[in-house]
């Protein structure tokens, strides 16, 4: 059953895959304004993944999450990026390393993300410059700024700084959200993280019935007048940390 379970949804996925990605290369044609439209399609992609693959998504908010925010989330898996897409029209902000890698990067440049270079000072600049622009035409970005995968169990990694220069001495706002994956009977983790392999853990993630995740959209933060980026950052790092101890135990 569970080698059927696999090979079902590889078909799903190759199938939906390449007609969605020339679907969302034409939505995309058009300036800024194919960015958006993409940024809606990208909704569309990710929830027609999240039921092919069997995740399941409570959605915890108790306010409606606003276009043009800088959504910022802990880190735990390439899922991450699948449930999140399925929750908010965004702009992805992948490292511009993925840019090269076959298939992948070709597929993910369509979605017309914002590729991030940590390596290049001035490209660096340029992204920020586009983050600002992103913002300012309404399109959310997210980001993961701890920069890599943790286990998701052992709070988070330090929060790297750079995004947080773009709402500096502006109105944008700050949606922090909690991303917690529930274990089932198996007591898998679907985090992906260290030294894992890809393919095995991609491998078991396809085969299990269903992957149960929480997704918690906490109060929105602004900067405050005359606060850097770290301090911001720091401040956001302190108020998801003290969200994520203060919430009950999964069941």
């Amino acid at each position: 059953m569970t080698l059927l379970r696999k090979i079902w949804r590889l078909a799903l996925f190759l199938i939906w895959m390449w007609p969605f990605a020339i679907y969302s290369f034409f939505r995309s044609l058009g300036g800024r304004s194919g960015i958006k439209r993409v940024a809606y399609c990208t909704r569309a992609w990710g929830k027609c993944l999240i039921w092919i693959f069997g995740v399941k998504v409570e959605f915890i908010s108790d306010h409606a999450v606003e276009e043009g925010a800088l959504i910022v989330s802990n880190h735990q898996s390439y899922l991450d990026v699948l449930l999140h897409a399925s929750l908010f029209p965004i702009r992805f902000t992948p490292k511009a390393d993925i840019r090269s890698w076959p298939i992948l990067g070709i597929y993910l440049g369509i979605s017309r993300p914002v590729w991030v270079d940590r390596k290049n000072r001035q490209k660096s600049g340029e992204t920020l410059k586009e983050f600002h622009r992103t913002l300012d035409d309404g399109i959310s970005l997210l980001v993961y700024p701890e920069g890599t995968t943790t286990d998701g169990e052992h709070g988070m990694l330090p929060f790297k700084p750079t995004a947080f220069a773009t709402v500096i001495d502006t109105d944008f706002k700050i949606q922090p959200i909690i991303t917690r994956y529930l274990r089932d009977s198996d007591n898998w983790n679907p985090a992906w993280y260290g030294d894992q392999t890809l393919l095995p853990h991609v491998w078991k993630f396809i085969g299990r019935k269903q992957t149960r995740v929480q997704v918690i959209a906490l109060d929105t933060v602004q900067a405050q007048p005359g606060e850097d980026r770290k301090a911001l950052a720091a401040r956001v790092e302190k108020i998801m940390l003290e969200a994520m101890n203060d919430l009950p135990a999964a069941e």
